[in-house]
């Protein structure tokens, strides 16, 4: 249902399969970069340390609901981008996505995206692709509505539920989705 290695012209996506010190170092850079804080997932933010991180990395590597890659931009490590879904809800997945800051406006971020939405369409697992984007965050949103995506707030109640066990009504986030064939 994966590849490990998935390429674009401006970045590939290589999975995650164990901890180096790219790895940790570019993930050490996101989860403290000032910039990104209000934009990360809250769960994120509780790894602030290399060891930490290291040993939220390997909780990654064998995840049976989620699949993680690095956003590699010709040697580099530039950020990373990831699915994830629930067992008892497969019927949407969520893609989460951030770039370390000196990569930022080198459109990786469209590309990474167009790169998984691809992937995922083409595998017919799931019969939506769904990204949440903090309100403040434009990049983000026109990066989503270019790649088809649309703000749905009637399917967030029931994705959000289902993922986060909450309705969402509380949220600083709005939800994008793109429905796939199932």
């Amino acid at each position: 249902m994966y590849k490990n290695i998935i390429k674009g012209k401006k970045c590939s996506l290589i999975r995650f399969i164990g901890s180096d010190d790219a790895l940790v170092d570019m993930m050490h850079k996101i989860f403290n970069d000032d910039e990104l804080q209000e934009f990360l997932n809250p769960e994120y933010l509780n790894f602030k340390t290399k060891p930490q991180i290291r040993k939220w990395l390997k909780s990654k590597y064998s995840n049976p609901v989620e699949i993680w890659y690095v956003i590699k931009h010709k040697n580099d490590y530039a950020g990373y981008i990831c699915y994830k879904w629930r067992k008892h809800y497969d019927e949407a997945c969520e893609v989460s996505t951030a770039l370390e800051k000196n990569f930022r406006g080198l459109d990786l971020g469209f590309e990474s995206s167009k790169l998984l939405f691809d992937h995922l369409r083409n595998s017919n697992k799931f019969k939506y692709i769904v990204a949440y984007v903090h309100k403040k965050n434009k990049i983000a949103e026109n990066n989503l509505k270019k790649l088809g995506l649309k703000k749905n707030n009637a399917l967030q109640k029931i994705v959000t539920k289902e993922f986060y066990d909450s309705d969402g009504s509380d949220s600083v986030y709005n939800m994008y989705l793109i429905k796939t064939v199932k």
